[in-house]
Parts: C-alpha cells; structure tokens; sequence
C-alpha cells in the first residue's frame, strides 16, 4: 500500500514537467506555423545559422580545430570568425545519436535544428532548481513558462536557428543557481568554486558574458564589504575557477604561436589577465581577514576595495587599453555607420516614440511589472539571512538591465533576472493570496495575475508597435526578399557555374546562406571582423562611379552580382546615395534595369525572375 501510494505521488509530481514540456512544444510548434519558420523547407533560421552549419561542417571534414578562417568569404582573402569552438562540438555530439540512421552531414543539419529548442528546455528545467533556494516548490511553474515567453530569449531559441546565445543563457542559469547557494552560507566554498567554473566557461563561449561574471563578483563582494569576512575566501575561490577555465580554454583555443595574441572579441590573454587580477584582490583581501584577527572594519575593507579595483584598472588598461572600449574595440571604422549601427541586435530600445514604446514593453514589460514589487520585497527582507540572497537577482536586474536596453542583443539575459524576479514575486503572491477565503474569488485572482503576467506585455507591446508596410515597387508588384535556397539551387546546377567555383558580389546576409548552400565564394558577410568585405560590397554597389565599382570588382575577381531585392538590402546599398539618372548608385541603377555594357543580366528561371536579378561581369 505505501509502496502504491509513493508512486503516486512520484506521479503527481511529474505531471508538472509533462506540462512544461507540452508548453515548451506548443510553443515552437505554434512559431513554426504561424511565423513560417522554414525548417519544412530545409531552411535555417538567419545567416548566423548557415556560417554556423558551415563551420561545423568543415570542422568534420577536415578536423583543423584550429582553422577559423571560412575561406570562400572576403573572397579572395578569406575571413576569421570570433566564434569558439564549444557550441560546435555540441552541435557535433547532437548529430552522433542521428548518425546511425543517416549520413553524418545531414545529422549535422538536423543537429543545427533542434539544438536551440533543446537548449532553451534545458534551460528552463535548470531554473526551476537555480531557484529553490528562494522559492517554494509550488512556485516554479509559473516563472519557467515565462521563460518561454520572454521575446528576446525566444527569438535566439527557435527551431533552426543554431546559435551560442541559447547556449550562453543556459550557462547564465546554472552560474546564477550556484552563486545563490554560495550567497546562502559563506562558509561554503563549494558552490562559489562551480558558480566560477561555469562563469569562466560563459566567457570561453563568448567575452559579452564578462558582463554576467561581474554581477556574481559583485553579488559576492557585497557582504564582505557589509562584514561578512568568509566572503573573500569564498570569492578567491570563485575567482580561481574562473581563472583555470579560461586557462584551458586558451590552450584549446589556440595554436601555441598565437597563445598571447590579444583578442577583444574573443577568449584570450585579455580577459585571463582580468580574471587574474580578480583572483590576485580576493587572495590577498583574505590574507588581510586572516591578519585582522577579530574582523576589519568597513572602512579598511572599502579602501582595500578602491584600492584593489584602481590597481586593476591601471594594469589592465596599461597592459590592454582597448579592452575598456568593448568588444567591438577593433572593428574597422569604415562600416559603423553604413552596417553595424542598423545591425538590429546591437541597436537600443529606447522608448522614444510610440512604436518603441511598445518594442520596450514587449522585450521588458515582466520587469516593468515585477521589478518594483521584488525591490518592495527585498527592502522588507533587509536584515534577513536571504537578503544577500536575493540581492544576486537584484543585482542582475539593475545591470543588466541597462546594458539590454543599450544593445538588443542582451535582453536575453535581463529577462532571465526579470523571471527569477518575477518567481519571488510569485511565491510571496501565492502565500498571500491564500488568505482569500472564497475559492472562486481566489481563483480568479490567482488567473488575472498570471495571465497579466505572462500575456500582458506581449499584448500591450504588440498593439503599440506599428505593424511593418510591405515593400513594393512602382508597378505594386511585392518586393519581398528573393528565395536564397533556390538561387543556390540554380547556381549550382546551371552548366555555366558548375565548372568552377565563381565569385559573387552580393547582399551581406544573404552571404552565408550561398556559403552554405553552394560551392562558390562571396564578399561580404554580417560579422564585424570582416570590415574590408563589407566596405568593399557596399562601395562597389553603392557608388556612381562605374569606373571606380568596375576596378574594385576585377580586383575582387568578381563573376556575378547577384541582387535579392529585399528592403535591407535596398536600404545598405541606397541610403547613402539616393541620386537619380547619372547620379544613382550601381545597385540603384541595376535594379531599374540600367545595367552598363559590362554588366550582363541573366535570365533566371520561373519565379525566381520576379524575385531576384543576376548579372555577369564581363572583364
């Protein structure tokens, strides 16, 4: 009888997680169907997807893990990416199960598919154990399906989009859920020693997640400087883990002729010597708790954290000035203003009109809902043993949170701090609520507050955002992006291409797709180590000298011009040059029909003549 009634209730408790996961599927299924995701059509999701695959593609091929030039781009001189290689030998291991029942290149594909999915229910079952320390168990469903629906999170968790982000956002969670156990006891460093070597593997994949690393040092630091003198010990040992990940990840990274080589981008010397000075402060603040005997006062420690912190400062900056200027440090000036400034991901969402308004409420409309109450909370837990606790998450909303709303690309992670904000409030609403003695009044409480929660922001920010007008030439014709998978078909069964790889000088973001899909080479690509093929793309199109673009091209040993149509395109090859007749830039010029005698347009089959447009280079 007992042993019946255990498994029922092991049951019970499952049926929670079967929900979550049946959530979790609704949800891509619904995104697939009506956002047309097109993962039927052997499609990924955006060109960081496609250089992605490619990557990992000739990773298996040739096994040169130190190879990360992609050869056919910035053709004829190859580019470098900035990527690491972790995400890719994840994407590898993903395939191995699905290559037993098909060849190992289109396990890859599939791996590239399903891994953000998978990643991002992973991630949501990490947070329900990241947050037990201050929540019930009762409490955690409602905050992981929010996860799900946390827009900028989402949108880098879609099937067929294969990118590190997701990656990155599990890493987040699961340094999040240590540090909250290392902020519970300061004598145990155990916790703090994970929470270190999970923050140090973040920054292999990626050096943004220094930004992460620093609110656990300050999440950690805070109650050493309020008298907790455990805490630095506790802190050298986060700071040492850090310190050893990173190590290994240079010697893997790296050939041995370039270990020292500087990188603001990525993994490197650079921010070892960060961490390095993080640990050498925390070893030599317990040396000072050790010396004090009975306990340093606030003062001591306060100048011993300026002091340490300038000293940091100077020698990094003395050592890698550059490194306080962000990652971005190096990018070629010349293509700030016509690519990277209009890059969505890196633009602000600055509620400055009304179309913005409801872009800020959709991205951070849980933290604008739940962030007060969790500060009315934290004020009133003050002098409790979870405040230190608590101010983790305090922490991660008050600096991530601007730095979000800076850069797009980062709202992933202030909407992580926003759920596990959003749990606290949760618990404290659901042990209130139960003193609502009516059942029914008490439900619809609890109903409105969780829809309000969850539904609310999407709905505001949706109806507050313009709806985009569909593009269309002057015979109202629609001028929707042409089919890159079908032009790479063409180009690589029409007899003309088929012999030898061609050059094609082309959209950017259309670049790594026809990478992927073909055998031939590009210019330009979206990634910001490739200055010179963006410049050189967009002057070659952009300009009214037909000379100058004819000389730029047989120096590329351009063959094609191939012309998608979409509106980005016209945007990055017009909006400096809105000329007419002789005036007009080379792009605007092709896609009027006003090729020059050197310019051969080609005839393209079936629909694809309506979408894009392709030429020849005579030389």
């Amino acid at each position: 009888m007992q042993s019946y009634s255990a498994r029922r209730i092991g049951a019970g408790q499952l049926l929670p997680y079967v929900a979550l996961l049946i959530t979790w599927a609704l949800v891509h299924a619904s995104l697939i169907v009506f956002r047309e995701l097109p993962v039927f059509e052997s499609g990924l999701a955006g060109p960081d997807s496609y250089m992605r695959m490619l990557r990992v593609t000739e990773l298996y091929q040739g096994w040169n893990w130190f190879d990360i030039t992609i050869d056919r781009a910035n053709a004829p001189y190859g580019d470098t990416l900035h990527w690491t290689r972790p995400f890719d030998l994840l994407i590898l291991l993903l395939a191995l199960p699905a290559s037993f029942g098909m060849d190992f290149e289109t396990a890859i594909y599939l791996s590239g598919i399903i891994v953000s999915p998978l990643l991002q229910l992973t991630t949501a079952f990490v947070l329900v154990w990241a947050m037990r320390p201050l929540i019930r168990p009762e409490a955690w469903f409602l905050p992981a399906v929010a996860f799900f629906l946390q827009p900028g999170a989402l949108a880098y968790s879609v099937a067929g989009r294969a990118d590190h982000h997701t990656l990155l956002m599990l890493v987040f969670v699961v340094t999040a859920g240590f540090a909250l156990r290392a902020l519970q006891n300061p004598l145990d460093a155990r916790p703090a020693a994970y929470a270190g070597a999970f923050a140090g593997f973040g920054v292999w994949l990626s050096t943004e997640f220094l930004l992460v690393l620093l609110v656990c040092v300050a999440a950690l630091g805070l109650p050493w400087l309020a008298g907790e003198r455990e805490r630095a010990a506790q802190s050298k040992w986060f700071a040492l883990t850090v310190s050893c990940v990173l190590l290994v990840a240079l010697f893997v990274e790296r050939p041995l002729e370039r270990f020292l080589e500087a990188s603001y981008d990525r993994v490197s010397v650079v921010q070892f010597l960060v961490c390095v000075c993080i640990l050498l402060f925390w070893r030599i603040a317990e040396s000072y708790e050790n010396r004090a005997g009975t306990g340093s006062g606030p003062f001591g420690r306060l100048l011993l954290g300026l002091f340490g912190t300038a000293s940091a400062v100077l020698l990094v900056n003395s050592a890698y000035p550059l490194f306080f200027a962000g990652p971005m440090a190096e990018v070629d000036p010349r293509i700030l203003p016509i690519w990277l400034d209009r890059v969505l991901e890196m633009r602000p969402l600055v509620p400055n009109d009304m179309n913005n308004l409801g872009r800020f409420i959709f991205y951070f409309g849980t933290g604008l809902l739940v962030v007060p109450l969790f500060a009315v909370i934290l004020f009133q837990e003050r002098r409790s043993g979870v405040f230190w606790v608590m101010s983790l998450v305090a922490l991660a909303c008050l600096l991530l949170w601007p730095v979000a709303i800076k850069h797009m690309r980062f709202s992933g992670y202030a909407e992580i701090a926003f759920v596990m904000a959003l749990a606290i409030v949760f618990d404290r609403f659901l042990q209130w609520s139960h003193g609502v003695a009516n059942d029914l009044a008490r439900g619809l409480l609890r109903g409105s507050t969780i829809t309000v929660l969850l539904l609310g922001p999407l709905m505001v920010g949706t109806t507050l955002m313009a709806k985009p007008i569909e593009d269309k030439d002057a015979a109202g014709q629609s001028l929707a992006a042409c089919s890159v998978r079908e032009v790479a078909a063409f180009l690589e069964t029409d007899p003309r291409w088929t012999g030898s790889p061609q050059t094609i000088l082309t959209f950017l973001d259309i670049g790594p797709e026809l990478l992927y899909r073909t055998r031939h080479a590009v210019i330009g690509t979206p990634y910001h180590r490739n200055g010179d093929g963006i410049y050189d793309s967009h002057r070659m199109l952009a300009t009214n000298d037909l000379a100058e673009a004819r000389r730029m091209m047989t120096q590329r040993d351009i063959d094609l011009v191939l012309l998608c149509q979409s509106s980005a395109e016209r945007v990055f090859f017009t909006a400096q040059n809105t000329g007419t007749g002789a005036e007009a830039g080379l792009y605007q010029r092709l896609s009027e029909g006003h090729s020059p005698a050197w310019l051969t347009e080609i005839e393209l089959p079936g629909p694809l003549a309506r979408q894009a447009r392709l030429f020849s280079v005579e030389r």
